[in-house]
């Protein structure tokens, strides 16, 4: 509820209907509501002129129909009421008044107002009531056009409008609700109307001169406030100005201070090399590290080639190790590496075992001398004692604990095979683990890469050397035969095309890369390029041993 010369104006139709952009300060709405007065007395002086010339028409108008006494002196009463609404406006004009002044000077402006709108109320009622409807008509007129011209005109105080219109209208309704007959009473309820339609119009146009002025309020606000941050730019530039050689010198410092940091993080990179050359050990876990671990492969390599021994090998991968580190940081990764490296170490307890870290994810561990049976069943314990460690992990896919896969191989070394080879194979094993959905373990098998065909006696007929040759014929193959007898070794060799092995006679066990697969009588097995085979006679029969290499 604002307060204006004293009196309380409801909330705007703005306000209703938005919020404000902003609220003024008090200072701002003393300067609002000065203006409000200013516009009000400066629209009082046409307001007068209106109110004078329709004194002049009323006197006119009346002459000849009531005393002249009685006239004049009224003329003489509303004349003196708008030469005093004039004197305060020329007082107004001439004192140095402040926005805190306002409510005086509107108070005295509605009296004057109050004044001019009893005179013509009175004069026309005094008219109705004793000169009859007909003589009043054009004195009701004149009054209704004088309230019309002061509501609008003096829109701006809600007071100046009540005091017009119930001054001027009331007066007369009372004095034709004295005549009593039809036509009077019809006159007076139209004063009536008038008169609430007046002040309907005067609240609606002061509520919107209430709202160009506080909006005119907040412009000039919002421009103080703008330029208040404009002085605040300028100073801030200027500040800017003063320390942009201190920002100058900070830029050198730091460029220097990141040479100085660059040269230190390159010796420290050379010193982590050079320990790392010199220490065989990882920092993270404390199994060999990968440059070590490569060293002792290829040492162990070399002692089961001269040996005839097999070399097992395993690599652990932990499932979902980057949703684990994202999850629970990297130092809880590495901590987790050096509690399942410690696990995995437990397992190699033989002379020669050795575990490593292979890379950032991936742990080692080599087995000399072991079998692929035996390493199958060591891979598989370390999966079992990590998964039942339950090492919370909430980010794995489809389990709430930490897994590993493993993949597992095992080569028989020879002098054309070299280390690479079981390495490459145990990541191929790796890699079938995980593409299995982890937790697993996936031991290379070589065999899988063989295809056996037996002999169909349905189909290829009686068995016999004849037969078994021409068989071969059919598929594209020389053969080459040769007699073994009981108890017949042939050495393990790596065969550099691809060949047919058929067995005619007794049992032929192969060995291919440390796997043993039996042949009997009227087997034939398909043997890919690359692959080390080596045969043994088994039992006290002899066999005919057919290789056959595809047509040149």
């Amino acid at each position: 509820m604002t307060v204006i010369g004293g009196t309380e104006l409801p909330p705007s139709s703005m306000d209703t209907r938005t919020a404000p952009v902003m609220e003024l300060s008090d200072t701002a709405l003393l300067n609002v509501r000065g203006r409000q007065l200013e516009r009000l007395l400066r629209e009082s002086t046409l307001e007068c002129g209106v109110g004078v010339a329709g004194l002049v028409l009323a006197v006119v108008a009346l002459l000849g129909q009531v005393a002249q006494i009685p006239l004049y002196g009224w003329a003489a009463v509303a004349a003196t009421m708008y030469a005093a609404r004039c004197s305060v406006l020329g007082a107004w004009r001439r004192a140095d008044s402040t926005a805190q002044m306002a409510p005086r000077w509107h108070v005295m402006f509605v009296i004057t107002v109050v004044g001019t709108a009893l005179a013509w109320g009175g004069m026309a009622a005094w008219v109705a009531a004793t000169q009859g409807l007909e003589a009043s008509e054009p004195l009701l007129l004149l009054a209704i056009a004088v309230t019309i011209a002061t509501v609008t005109l003096l829109a701006g105080s809600l007071p100046c409008a009540l005091a017009s219109t119930l001054g001027t209208l009331l007066p007369p309704v009372f004095g034709l609700l004295m005549l009593g007959y039809r036509e009077a009473l019809i006159v007076a309820v139209a004063l009536v109307f008038a008169g609430v339609v007046a002040l309907l119009g005067a609240r609606l146009l002061r509520q919107r001169i209430w709202e160009a002025a506080m909006l005119h309020g907040e412009n000039e606000q919002l421009r103080g406030y703008l330029d208040q941050r404009r002085d605040q730019i300028e100073k801030l530039q200027v500040e800017l100005k003063t320390t942009q050689s201190k920002r100058d010198q900070v830029e050198q410092n730091l460029r220097r201070n990141a040479a100085d940091l660059g040269l230190v993080q390159g010796k420290a990179k050379a010193l982590a090399e050079t320990l790392e050359r010199i220490s065989p050990l990882d920092q993270v876990t404390g199994l060999d590290n990968r440059r070590h671990f490569e060293q002792t492969v290829d040492a162990e390599w070399r002692r089961a080639a001269r040996d005839g021994k097999p070399v097992s090998m395993l690599i652990v991968d932990v499932d979902d190790f980057d949703t684990y580190v994202d999850g629970y940081g990297r130092q809880a990764a590495d901590t987790l590496l050096k509690r399942i490296g410690h696990t995995l170490k437990g397992f190699g307890r033989r002379a020669g075992d050795t575990a490593g870290r292979y890379d950032e994810a991936r742990l080692a561990l080599l087995l000399p001398g072991c079998d692929a049976r035996n390493a199958t069943r060591v891979a598989e314990a370390l999966r079992k004692r990590v998964e039942a460690q339950r090492i919370p992990h909430t980010q794995a896919r489809g389990r709430s604990s930490l897994t590993v896969h493993v993949g597992v191989a095992m080569l028989k070394p020879t002098r054309a095979l070299p280390p690479a080879e079981l390495v490459k194979r145990v990541e191929a094993a790796l890699y079938e683990a995980r593409f299995q959905g982890g937790n697993k373990v996936v031991t290379y098998q070589p065999l899988n890469k063989l295809r056996l065909e037996r002999w169909d006696l349905p189909i290829d007929g009686v068995l016999s050397e004849q037969s078994l040759i021409q068989k071969l014929l059919v598929w594209g193959y020389d053969t080459h035969q040769e007699l073994l007898q009981p108890g017949s070794v042939v050495e393990p060799r790596i065969l550099a095309d691809e060949l047919v092995l058929a067995t005619l006679g007794g049992e032929l066990r192969l060995d291919i890369e440390g796997h043993t697969m039996a042949l009997k009588s009227g087997d034939c097995v398909f043997v890919p390029a690359g692959v080390e085979v080596g045969m043994e006679v088994v039992g006290a029969r002899p066999v005919m041993m057919f290789t056959a290499a595809r047509h040149r």
